[in-house]
């Protein structure tokens, strides 16, 4: 029995010790105000109006994460306006990883760059957008 307790807290001290990650998903920017997405930081304020179809994954322990969404290209949305264009093959990967994220963000040596990439947040994020298709990849290293 007491073999069977030390195990018992031993499995629960090792899963506490990772690290935890939570997923969102909001229909729409508005959506996403009234869930307190943006106040809390987990995604942009500066998201297109038009944002719709958000995908969010957020390790709390490493405060890494991902943002996927698509926009109106015809609102003319500028990421210029509040980052920084970059060479396709100077964004770093990020750790996380999810099945909507695609394998071309950021650039690789095995495919041509579809986006245009960007740094923002003082290096400390990237976009990676595609202006002519409305849609738009968003990631925070640690």
């Amino acid at each position: 029995m007491k073999t069977s307790v030390k195990i018992l807290i031993l499995l629960l001290f090792s899963i506490s010790a990772c690290s935890e990650t939570v997923d969102s998903e909001y229909v729409s920017l508005d959506a996403a105000r009234k869930a307190n997405a943006i106040r809390t930081g987990l995604i942009p304020e500066w998201l297109p109006e038009t944002s719709r179809l958000i995908k969010v994954a957020f390790d709390i322990g490493t405060n890494e994460k991902l943002v996927a969404f698509q926009y109106k290209s015809a609102e003319g949305w500028n990421p210029l306006k509040i980052c920084k264009q970059i060479d396709p093959f100077d964004a770093p990967k990020a750790q996380l990883s999810r099945s909507w994220w695609p394998e071309d963000v950021p650039a690789n040596q095995a495919s041509t760059p579809r986006h245009t990439f960007y740094t923002c947040e003082n290096g400390k994020s990237f976009l990676a957008a595609h202006p002519k298709v409305g849609q738009a990849f968003y990631w925070k290293t640690r």
